[in-house]
């Protein structure tokens, strides 16, 4: 078992890349994506995704604006994924690959990788705060899936038990359809702290603002 953030730059590129981190759910065995993610991260090699998004000028103007993903609908594949065999159903989608593939590159160019994983080591300085659902790659035995589930159990599960011996209330929050919702510009402060992410605002090439426009793109 090894932690995303364990890795070099490269190595974390391959594991993204893999078929298994581009989707988690059950799909048909007929289903299978490695291949297009493999061809798109070829063809995206040395590029921008924006090299490729087509143009058009407004009325009245000369200027030229790109066709960007978050201007329309239906990019990603959306689906329904039954929970109980019954009634509760429960919405999904597919991240476009083209989307996926270059958000992939752009977290894993060297620079950029060492930005996040310097940023991750500071945060595990504060002992009172813990990320237990940080990507997991698998050894030989379980998916990812399975050691991301069993990683879990212990580190949340299992410590809620023991630490129930010393504290007697438990306080659980939850985000309602988080990544939909999330606030994207939050990507740079977080990750730069605010005041540099807001200093920078606009900045194409800060990490921080190219997460965040990538999500705005998967997110529509």
């Amino acid at each position: 078992m090894k932690r995303v953030l364990e890795y070099s730059h490269s190595d974390a590129r391959r594991f993204f890349l893999k078929e298994e981190s581009y989707f988690n759910f059950d799909l048909p065995k007929y289903f299978v994506f490695g291949n297009v993610l493999q061809k798109v991260s070829q063809k995206l090699d040395n590029k921008s995704l924006s090299d490729f998004y087509s143009t058009y000028k407004e009325e009245n103007s000369e200027k030229c604006k790109s066709c960007e993903p978050c201007n329309y609908d239906r990019v990603n594949y959306k689906l329904l994924n039954n929970k109980d065999g019954r009634y509760a159903w429960r919405p999904m989608q597919l991240i476009h690959p083209a989307l996926y593939v270059s958000l992939a590159h752009i977290i894993t160019q060297e620079n950029h990788w060492n930005t996040i994983v310097t940023r991750f080591t500071d945060f595990s300085k504060n002992h009172n705060i813990e990320c237990s659902s940080l990507p997991i790659e698998a050894g030989d035995n379980l998916s990812d899936q399975a050691e991301t589930v069993s990683n879990w159990w212990q580190l949340t599960e299992q410590k809620s038990i023991e630490l129930a011996l010393d504290f007697e209330y438990l306080l659980h929050t939850d985000i309602v359809d988080c990544y939909s919702s999330i606030y994207t510009h939050s990507i740079a402060w977080a990750l730069h702290t605010k005041e540099e992410g807001k200093k920078r605002k606009g900045d194409k090439k800060f990490i921080g603002n190219l997460i965040d426009k990538h999500l705005q793109n998967l997110t529509g």
